[in-house]
Order: structure tokens, then sequence, then C-alpha cells
């Protein structure tokens, strides 16, 4: 007798199979990882790297369902979700992907007419349960909590990164992880550089989009040591505090960055 979860899994897969999904994201590492998922499982996506392009392709495709990021530029997911909602007057399924697990992300998600809520890194399981049930109805729900999407900590080893969470998206393929942690460090690195300028210049609204963004892809490797120094970066980037606080949690940021490298590059090589 097949085991109940594994038997709705496959009724989600088989269901989203047909359909056409969009996912909105400006982070190649994160469209990087989606397009190797949904493929291993025979789902068709297509991809959009910010709101207004998505809104575009929304005004002139079919699409059954849209993943959205919230923090893009050009137009975040925010703003396109309500240019969806008001102006073109679509119901499609909306799931919002965010790196915010601050109280009120959800209720703030659903205000602006998403569907559901789903905090990144992506948990598969979850995410297509998420999609299935978006799915069944086109109504907007209400702000009542339907689903649970807190993010499940990595297990803490002696080494930074934490391989279980990409292993299980890739099934354990060799190629397609390095794929994925090459985006990581190429991407990551021009990030790093990006946000010691910021510090240096006292540019608040650059720090906090830059470590918003890097949580996430550090997430991924499972690099958890991190998650109170950004928590930090982010709170002191929403205030007055001065840069000079930022410093030792940015050069904790590019260490911990080196080492995972290293780490990655003797995987590769083992």
């Amino acid at each position: 007798m097949k085991n109940p979860d594994i038997k709705a899994m496959q009724a989600y897969i088989t269901r989203l199979r047909q359909l056409n999904i969009l996912l909105v994201d400006d982070d190649r590492l994160n469209a990087k990882l989606a397009s190797i998922l949904f493929a291993q499982h025979g789902l068709t996506l297509q991809l959009a790297e910010n709101g207004l392009q998505a809104v575009d392709m929304i005004k002139t495709g079919s699409f059954d369902i849209v993943l959205m990021d919230m923090e893009m530029p050009v137009m975040n997911g925010y703003q396109a979700t309500s240019l969806i909602r008001q102006q073109l007057k679509n119901n499609i399924p909306i799931i919002a992907l965010t790196a915010h697990t601050i109280a009120g992300e959800r209720e703030k998600c659903l205000s602006y007419g998403m569907t559901d809520h789903i905090v990144k890194p992506i948990v598969p399981n979850l995410l297509f349960k998420i999609m299935y049930h978006a799915v069944s109805s086109i109504k907007i729900p209400s702000t009542k909590k339907r689903h649970s999407t807190l993010r499940t900590k990595p297990v803490a080893f002696d080494k930074v990164c934490n391989m279980d969470y990409l292993e299980s998206i890739t099934r354990g393929n060799k190629k397609n992880i390095q794929n994925i942690t090459s985006v990581f460090f190429k991407e990551t690195r021009k990030e790093l550089a990006c946000l010691t300028k910021a510090i240096e210049k006292t540019n608040y609204p650059v720090i906090s989009d830059i470590s918003h963004k890097i949580k996430s892809a550090f997430y991924i490797l499972g690099i958890s040591v991190l998650e109170p120094v950004f928590n930090e970066m982010e709170l002191l980037s929403s205030s007055t505090s001065p840069t000079s606080k930022m410093v030792p949690l940015n050069d904790r940021i590019n260490i911990v960055f080196k080492q995972a490298r290293a780490e990655m590059k003797a995987r590769n090589n083992s």
C-alpha cells in the first residue's frame, strides 16, 4: 500500500503537469533552481525577470498560475499583482515567494490580491501542495491562514554548507548541483561587492535590498550560520544606525562566503 503522502504528491504533480506556469524572479540562482526542479517533475515553466515583464506576458499569453517574487527591480511583486488584479481584472492564482519571515508578511501579500504565500528557499512538496490547492479555484481567498510556511532550519554542521536541500531538489544530480553552485558563487560575488560599496556610501536602501536578496541565496546552500547576521543587517539598514556597525557583519558574510566556496571546490574535486 502506498504512503498516503506520496500518493497525494503524485496527484498534485499530475494536476500541475497540465498547467502553464509563470515564474517571476530576477534572481538567476532562484530561476536556475526552479527550472531544474520543475523539469524533473515534467512541469511547464516560463520565466519573467520582473513584474513589468510578467504583466506584459500575462496580457498576451495564457498562464494558469504565477509564482511571484516580491523584491525585484523595475516593478516588484506587490505592484505587479495590483496591476494584474485591478487593471487586467485577472484572477489568475498568484503565489507570493518571499524571504521575509516577519510577522504580518503573509497578510500583506494577501492584501495585495495574492492567492497564497510561501517562504524561500522553497520546500518542493509544500510548494506543489499550495499550487495544487490554488488552481482548484480562481477566487482570491481571504486572509484566513490555510498553510504553514515556516522554514525548517538546516541541521548544523562544522562545515558552513549543508547540502541536504540541494541534494533533495536535484535528486543528487552532481551536474545540476555544480550548475546551481556555480551560479550562486558568480552572482553572489557581484552582490557582495555591491553591498560593500553601499556600506561605504551609507546607502541604506541598497544595503537593505542586497542583504534581503542574498539571504535566500545563502539558505539554498544550507548556510544557516549567517541567519542572525542577515537579520541584524536588515534591521540596521532600516534605521539611521551608523554603517560602521555593519562593517563587521559584512566581513563575516564574506568570510563565510569564501569558506563555502572552498568547501564546494573540495566537494567537486572529491
